[in-house]
């Protein structure tokens, strides 16, 4: 039976996540074993890292990280614990919760960066030729200005 849609769209979607699972599943590993945090817990902290001010909204990084309220309540919790994030509670508006990114925060990101980016070039741009790297960064660019409705959808990244 054909798949429904563009040739191979089924397909495309399956490797899309899969390669997602298993780099993330490498990168989980790598980082617990070398720098002792968990990928969430370093997505966290790098989301946080490239907001203004280093502070960002607890609701916005649950939905970044694709968690419920309470998971990242949990998270945060550990990351506070560790020194790497504080909460932060505007006087003005006390249901408001943010992430703030401590000094102890950044150090943590700055280590596992390495870490970071070896498995990144060692499970993707070791795999690919510099032409197929290229096209893959341009295909999943345009995917996602298009999804996200603007060349701003880029900036989303950590």
């Amino acid at each position: 039976m054909a798949e429904p849609g563009p040739p191979g769209i089924l397909r495309v979607w399956r490797n899309l996540h899969l390669v997602d699972v298993l780099v993330c599943e490498e990168l989980n590993a790598t980082l617990a074993a070398r720098v002792g945090c968990t990928l969430v817990e370093y997505d966290l902290l790098a989301w946080v890292f490239a907001a203004p001010s280093r502070r960002m909204r607890m609701l916005e990084l649950a939905r970044l990280l694709r968690v419920t309220p309470g998971g990242l309540t949990r998270i945060v919790d550990r990351t506070v614990k560790a020194g790497w994030i504080r909460r932060d509670r505007p006087a003005d508006n006390r249901r408001e919760v943010y992430a703030v990114l401590t000094d102890e925060g950044r150090a943590l990101l700055r280590s596992a960066r390495p870490a970071y980016l070896g498995v990144l070039q060692e499970m993707i741009a070791g795999q690919l030729a510099g032409a197929d790297l290229a096209a893959l960064l341009d295909v999943s660019g345009k995917l996602l200005d298009r999804i996200s409705g603007s060349p701003a959808g880029r900036s989303i990244a950590p």
